[in-house]
């Protein structure tokens, strides 16, 4: 798992430095950090949401010995587990951007 985490890591950074390309590398206002990151975490919100309802469905499907239609839903979550990680990395570049923009130099 710290493996992972560390590669997690190293993708939060490679996102901010894509956002900070693409966008002010700084934030103007602890507001507008606010509803960028609350913005970012709605998002993953939002995938988390779509995964229970797959999750709901595949139990569904199992406990009627449908395997087939379990397999298309379980093909679901794992499409929105990676947008889940890939909303996660953003929400996690979006926390370093607040740090960087008003942490005292």
């Amino acid at each position: 798992m710290e493996e992972l985490k560390l590669e997690v890591e190293m993708l939060a950074v490679t996102e901010l430095e894509r956002a900070n390309e693409k966008f002010d590398s700084e934030f103007h206002s602890t507001h507008e950090a606010y509803a960028v990151l609350k913005e970012e975490i709605e998002e993953a919100q939002e995938e988390c949401k779509y995964i229970n309802h797959e999750l709901n469905c595949i139990w569904d499907y199992v406990k009627r010995n449908k395997t087939e239609n379990a397999l298309a839903h379980m093909k679901n979550v794992k499409e929105y587990a990676i947008n889940l990680s890939a909303e996660s990395i953003q929400i996690g570049a979006m926390c370093e951007k607040f740090i960087n923009s008003f942490e005292t130099k």
